[in-house]
C-alpha cells in the first residue's frame, strides 16, 4: 500500500506542475516548481509544496487565485477517482539544507557559525 500511495503522490505532483508550466497563463506564475505533494490516504486533501524565485507573496496570491483552476483540470486531465482539495505551501526544506551546509562550512573553517566578519 505504501507504495501506491508514494505513487499517487508523484503523480499528482507532477500533474500539477504540468497544470502550471502549460495551462496556468499568470505570469507570476512563471518561476514556480512543484517540489512535492503529500496526498491523504481518502484524497480528501493534497498539500503541494513549491519553491518561487519571485515574490513569495505574490506567488502565493497567484497560487490561491489559481487554485480552482489548477483542481478542475486535475480532474479533466488526472486519473484520480476524487480530486483533493489542494493547498499551497513554500517549501523550505532547501533553504534548511543550505543552512546547514553554510554553517557546516564556516564550522570547518573554524569561524563562529552565525557572526559577522567583526565577530557581532
Amino acid at each position: 500500500m505504501k507504495h501506491r500511495r508514494e505513487r499517487r503522490q508523484q503523480e499528482f505532483r507532477d500533474l500539477v506542475a504540468q497544470i502550471l508550466s502549460q495551462k496556468v497563463q499568470d505570469p507570476r506564475l512563471r518561476f514556480v516548481t512543484i517540489t512535492d505533494a503529500e496526498v491523504a490516504p481518502d484524497l480528501s486533501v493534497a498539500r503541494v509544496f513549491y519553491r518561487a524565485l519571485q515574490d513569495p507573496e505574490a506567488v502565493e496570491r497567484a497560487l490561491q487565485k489559481a487554485r480552482p483552476f489548477i483542481r478542475r483540470m486535475c480532474a479533466d486531465l488526472g486519473r484520480l477517482r476524487r480530486v483533493p482539495e489542494i493547498e499551497f505551501q513554500v517549501d523550505w526544506g532547501v533553504d534548511r539544507g543550505e543552512r546547514v551546509e553554510q554553517i557546516l562550512a564556516e564550522l570547518a573553517n573554524g569561524s563562529d557559525p552565525g557572526t559577522d566578519e567583526d565577530g557581532n
